[in-house]
């Protein structure tokens, strides 16, 4: 009753109009904090903070700090554990059951931080439950990528002289443990046995000058002022780092710098042909995006609209891909790709002894006609002209070309990484 007789009072928030939060509030600056209610937050907020992150807890708890063990330590737990049936073991089984659900990514990680072929061996960090019931590799293998794939490009020529050597690896039998066979004690039979030596390339000390005291480092350049940390997140290599990587990445890298070879073959166009539902020749399938039952409607067909073009004709796909409005009845979610790139004319050089500028003669042909050279009267001219002797031409004391003007033209067409 007095709700309803109290005419000034506010409205209740569900039967405001949208928008409206409540009557206008009058803004009143804040004001300036004392120097001793500073003081009591800090003091309140270091308290809490403390609690916080304090190793002790409440019950007694306390949460001890936990040191790097040597590796025998983790060694010794796995080699008493090989056998479970013991009944000293009996309490730990749950906690082997419930590891399980860990598996895949502990097998991810060691698969992650496997040694690479030019790496001999490799030490990680690990992270193990005290039952021995899972270990993980407590490492994240980071790279830097143009580094990275000069590495594998060095091990593919590699690969193919130890396809006709075979100096390191040997064909396996499957499966290589019978099933009631125990499992190979690490320290045992691992531990003293020398590893077979890394796979390296020989690199020259004169054209590998820029990689060769790091090339094969477990972590290259990780200390440089080239990278901003182990962390591998920014890198910024000079030029003649780069060109050597490329060089020696060339393996693993494509030729191809014209971007019309992809005409219709990029994920412009694919995105396009699975909302169309269609297929390029030659090109991925794709579930319908959108389905033909959904967008039918009876009103409207292509024989009663007036806007509607009718091609009589088989229209084919490339089309429907290429012109999506033109050639489509619902060009739903379509992707319009480039039509055409400028033409690129630039020619990888396979000699690295050519100059920087030369006339290829794969663009460049220069027929041989033998014909009469018949020399062209010139206008006579009464005055003899002649330029003052302090004229030069521009740019006469700057070089043509570098050492390094190849490597950066050969680097600005380079793709990605490089």
């Amino acid at each position: 009753a007095r709700s309803r007789s109290n005419s000034k009072m506010a409205a209740a928030p569900w039967l405001r109009p949208p928008g409206v939060t409540g009557p206008p509030q009058m803004f009143h600056p804040p004001q300036p904090v004392s120097e001793d209610r500073l003081q009591e937050k800090a003091r309140k907020w270091q308290q809490l903070q403390s609690r916080r992150y304090s190793e002790k807890r409440r019950f007694g708890f306390v949460e001890a700090q936990k040191d790097d063990m040597p590796p025998e330590h983790v060694r010794k737990i796995v080699r008493d554990h090989g056998d479970m049936s013991s009944r000293k073991f009996r309490h730990d089984k749950r906690v082997y059951l419930g590891a399980l659900k860990y598996m895949p990514h502990a097998v991810f990680k060691l698969l992650e931080n496997m040694p690479m072929p030019w790496e001999q061996i490799r030490d990680v960090k690990v992270i193990y439950h005290i039952t021995g019931a899972i270990t993980f590799v407590n490492e994240i293998p980071w790279v830097v990528e143009p580094i990275y794939i000069a590495q594998w490009g060095t091990m593919w020529i590699m690969m193919r002289r130890e396809k006709r050597d075979r100096r390191h690896f040997k064909r396996m039998r499957f499966p290589p443990f019978d099933d009631e066979e125990p499992p190979l004690d690490y320290g045992d039979n691992i531990l003293d046995v020398e590893p077979l030596e890394p796979i390296n390339m020989d690199l020259d000390e004169d054209e590998d000058a820029a990689v060769f005291e790091w090339f094969y480092d477990h972590r290259p350049l990780a200390k440089s002022k080239f990278l901003n940390g182990v962390t591998y997140r920014k890198w910024n290599l000079p030029l003649n780092v780069m060109s050597t990587l490329y060089r020696l990445a060339n393996q693993l890298l494509t030729d191809l710098v014209d971007d019309n070879y992809f005409y219709l073959f990029d994920m412009k166009s694919f995105f396009t042909a699975k909302a169309l539902n269609v297929a390029i020749p030659g090109g991925p399938k794709f579930e319908p995006l959108v389905r033909d039952r959904d967008m039918q409607d009876e009103d409207w067909n292509e024989f009663n609209d007036i806007n509607k073009i009718i091609i009589r004709s088989q229209v084919r796909t490339e089309y429907r891909i290429a012109f999506p409005y033109l050639y489509n009845s619902l060009p739903l979610f379509v992707h319009l790709s480039w039509y055409h790139y400028p033409i690129a004319v630039f020619i990888k050089t396979e000699d690295p002894d050519l100059p920087a500028f030369y006339f290829d003669p794969l663009i460049n042909p220069i027929s041989q006609r033998r014909e009469i050279k018949v020399e062209e009267p010139l206008p006579d001219d009464s005055d003899d002209f002649v330029l003052p002797e302090q004229v030069v031409p521009f740019l006469k004391e700057t070089p043509l070309y570098t050492d390094n003007t190849a490597n950066g033209i050969a680097l600005l067409w380079a793709p990605r990484p490089f």
